[in-house]
């Protein structure tokens, strides 16, 4: 493959896909985005970018949490599907096995 320019752009190229869960009005939902990135080493942390308009947005919000998952190749199709429909329309909670994490944050 060649070397290709694209010019100075705020993203990295490939843009890994990523999963994105969190519960919304109890149950647990998901959302395929490219917007997620390294922000800090120490303390470790990430950032995701979402619109205003989707729907997991006010979960998060209201529980200050969510997950990040980066999918496996077997994993395209369902990882798809979570773009292409709104949990607002469709009940995405049966998608995955759902565990709990309590981390405790640094200081």
């Amino acid at each position: 493959m060649e070397k290709r320019e694209i010019g100075a752009k705020t993203f990295l190229y490939p843009m890994p896909t990523t999963l994105v869960g969190a519960n919304v009005g109890g149950k647990p939902n998901f959302l395929t985005i490219a917007y997620c990135g390294i922000v800090n080493h120490n303390p470790p942390a990430i950032s995701i970018a979402l619109s205003k308009r989707h729907y997991t947005n006010p979960g998060i919000r209201e529980n200050k949490t969510f997950s990040v998952n980066i999918p496996s190749v077997e994993m395209v199709k369902i990882t798809d599907y979570c773009g292409l429909v709104s949990g607002k329309n469709v009940d995405k909670s049966q998608l995955f096995d759902v565990f709990t994490v309590n981390l405790k944050l640094l200081p």
